[in-house]
């Protein structure tokens, strides 16, 4: 079974990046819509990309030269993340102490 890893792509604001209210990626207006980008499988997880997106935005979304644009900013924005560095620390969200760990495999049965 595969793990689900949601990565959102939005355009640099001085917005809280853990926010549900981020800057359109392609226009830079303050919005907490979402648009599906795309999913990719891998091994262990499967990243599936979302973009924040404006009403306005959305509405331009079947046009070919909004679509190529809009394509091209997730793409770049997308290279920019190494998203298939992901450790057991950060999906747990425990601080891995190497001491405890050491420890725990001295013990024995």
């Amino acid at each position: 079974m595969k793990i689900d890893k949601i990565i959102e792509l939005s355009q640099s604001s001085d917005l809280p990046k853990d926010g549900w209210i981020q800057s359109c990626l392609t226009c830079g207006t303050k919005t907490a819509r979402i648009h599906d980008y795309k999913i990719e499988e891998h091994t262990l997880y499967r990243f599936i990309f979302k973009a924040f997106l404006c009403p306005e935005c959305k509405k331009k979304i079947n046009t070919s030269v909004f679509k190529e644009k809009f394509n091209n900013k997730c793409e770049k924005k997308i290279k920019k993340i190494n998203y298939t560095y992901v450790t057991l620390e950060n999906e747990l969200n425990i601080p891995v102490d190497s001491e405890n760990i050491k420890l725990m495999t001295n013990v024995s049965f």
